[in-house]
């Protein structure tokens, strides 16, 4: 049965999806007289103390991170005074690459007084929030969750370690894929409470734009949840569907949609639909294919569309700095707008323990899992295989027998290996790449908004 918020709560639930918030102290917030629209201002901080708010990005020079700089500022949920650090990793070439960026930037937002610094080093890190975009991408030689996770184990393994020296009070927002790995890595050496990968708020997102879509409403005009893995494993909640407005045409169209969910099992009308893709894609068809995925129902169209997305651009920079940026607003305002992401757990939310995408608040201080009411014994049961598709995934790559660097391909279970390839049946798994310390800074795309690639 589909759910509705009250009416009266329109204003400030639609406000949520937007980085902006009406339903906290008037204090905090400033309405420009010519739009109408709400700016946040300077949020007191520290014993009632305005600080300066700084933000530090790692993997700035690679296309999510120098989107997401951008967007930020545009943004404005910096203010005059605050500060955003472009982090590199020690080499020549992506310093002289950063600085470029940092001049761009500011011919272009320097209106907004916020300080741009080039970082060249993580142990020069001085930042509130940190996010960690660094890592290697999806290339011809890694293109599955498996591949990226040998890769970029060590990256990851060095982030933590520099962050817990320098920052370890920081709040931790993870675009770096695979997300759960990432996650489960930063935990062993940082307060896992301060933690908290962003691939579940995207994969929300996309969910929330497929069902206002068939809906032909805006997705400011609903909500909803995708818990679990961000990969093919990730669990889209029907239950989790909210409208903002009491409307009973859209009411009962939802409800049909939902109804045609369960007609056949999510798992084979993806299948169906990406082997029809793969073929159109064989041939260079790309029109057609997301014709075809377009004629799937919502939750069919979140695992297939960003299929074809990396089959065409390997990125999704615009669609992953906005998931990244509704975060960093969650956190700045710390008015306990439910988002969602991967954190580890201790059975916080539905008696999970270890990494799992779950719906949460999020402030400077670190993220608090949130209930969702609702949820069906099948969306219950689907969750749990979620949570343990992502155990058998970290323990396939934190196992396997590897050199530091990855050189030569972990030798894993046959039997683990093939479950790992047949979940990712449409995809071919490429050559194991080789992982390099001081590449991940180097234009190197840690995340492309992927579904199906963890990223």
């Amino acid at each position: 049965m589909a759910r509705c918020v009250p009416s009266a709560m329109f204003s400030t639930e639609a406000s949520r999806y937007c980085g902006i918030t009406t339903g906290v102290s008037p204090s905090l917030y400033t309405k420009d007289s010519a739009c109408s629209r709400l700016f946040a201002s300077p949020i007191p901080y520290r014993s009632g103390i305005i600080m300066p708010t700084s933000i530090a990005i790692l993997g700035a020079s690679g296309m999510v991170g120098s989107s997401l700089a951008a967007q930020l500022l545009r943004s404005q949920l910096l203010e005059p005074g605050d500060r955003l650090q472009l982090a590199g990793h020690g080499s020549q070439e992506t310093e002289a690459k950063l600085l470029g960026t940092r001049i761009d930037l500011l011919d272009a937002f320097d209106e907004g007084r916020v300080e741009v610094e080039v970082v060249p080093r993580l142990a020069d890190l001085n930042a509130d929030i940190v996010i960690v975009a660094a890592g290697v991408g999806m290339s011809a030689a890694c293109t599955n969750r498996r591949d990226m996770g040998f890769a970029n184990r060590a990256v990851f393994e060095e982030i933590a370690e520099q962050c817990a020296l320098h920052v370890p009070n920081s709040l931790f927002i993870v675009v770096s894929n695979p997300v759960e790995l990432a996650v489960h890595i930063l935990c062993e050496k940082l307060d896992r409470k301060r933690v908290f990968g962003m691939g579940a708020q995207q994969d929300s997102l996309r969910f929330a734009r497929a069902v206002a879509d068939d809906l032909g409403i805006s997705r400011r005009d609903l909500r909803a949840s995708v818990l679990g893995e961000h990969g093919q494993a990730m669990v889209p909640l029907w239950s989790s569907v909210e409208l903002m407005a009491h409307t009973p045409g859209l009411l009962r169209s939802l409800d049909l949609l939902a109804a045609r969910s369960l007609e056949i099992p999510l798992q084979n009308r993806v299948r169906i639909v990406q082997d029809e893709v793969t073929q159109f894609l064989r041939d260079e068809r790309v029109a057609e294919a997301y014709e075809a995925t377009r004629r799937a129902l919502p939750d069919v169209r979140i695992f297939v569309e960003p299929f074809i997305t990396a089959h065409t651009m390997h990125s999704t920079p615009n669609a992953t700095s906005n998931a990244i940026l509704q975060c960093i607003a969650a956190a700045l305002a710390g008015d306990r707008r439910r988002i969602h992401g991967q954190v580890k757990l201790e059975g916080e939310f539905a008696g999970l323990h270890g990494t799992c995408g779950v719906p949460v608040t999020l402030s400077r201080e670190g993220w608090h899992a949130e209930s969702l009411n609702g949820l069906t014994p099948l969306e219950q049961d689907l969750l749990h295989d979620s949570a343990a598709s992502i155990r058998e995934f970290l323990s396939l790559v934190l196992d396997a027998e590897a050199s530091k660097d990855s050189a030569i391909s972990p030798k894993v279970s046959p039997a683990s290996d093939t479950q790992e390839r047949n979940r990712l049946s449409s995809i071919q798994p490429g050559q194991q790449p080789t992982s390099n310390r001081s590449s991940w800074q180097d234009g190197s795309e840690a995340s492309s908004g992927i579904a199906g690639l963890g990223t």
